[in-house]
């Protein structure tokens, strides 16, 4: 992208195709997967920030994703949908935008988008097994410390009913 930076126009035209992008005659239009990514893109390309990629504290982005995954989607559905629209945003790019220059910048940026999701995402998979491994470690400690309380019982139980043999009549 040598010198060139798209402009607000770019953005504008490219958010022509979101209904295409995102699939809305089939899916619907209320929510459709993968709109977090169509829309950071068009943050994106609006902001002129194809030299540096995308901003990575896209915090818009990362709530989306966040919310995604709290409303229990997969982390494999996420990034899969985001692949979905990143190959409809191609195709339609390549079909609507005739500027060369324009073309590369939308794959760039986009490219920006779908690199930043996937961490977004590894780094929330990586959250959440840290999570689920201290509950697990919790929950063994839980268990070992029931254990030692049945066998401490036990035992008491045991040294009671020797005591009354022992004193019986």
């Amino acid at each position: 992208m040598a010198g060139r930076t798209p402009t607000a126009t770019l953005a504008d035209r490219i958010q022509v195709l979101r209904d295409e992008v995102l699939d809305t005659a089939e899916r619907g239009d209320r929510d459709p997967a993968g709109a977090e990514v169509f829309e950071a893109v068009l943050r994106a390309l609006a902001i002129n920030e194809t030299a540096g990629g995308i901003d990575p504290i896209d915090l818009t982005l990362r709530d989306a994703v966040a919310r995604r995954l709290a409303w229990g989607d997969s982390e494999e559905q996420v990034l899969a949908d985001g692949a979905e629209v990143f190959q409809r945003l191609l195709k339609a790019c390549a079909r609507s935008v005739r500027d060369p220059d324009d073309q590369s910048a939308v794959v760039e940026v986009a490219g920006d988008v779908l690199t930043a999701l996937a961490r977004i995402v590894a780094l929330a998979a990586v959250g959440r097994a840290g999570r689920d491994r201290a509950a697990r470690t919790r929950e063994e400690l839980a268990q070992r410390r029931l254990r030692e309380a049945l066998l401490e019982q036990q035992t008491n139980l045991a040294r009671l009913r020797q005591e009354l043999g022992d004193a019986g009549p």
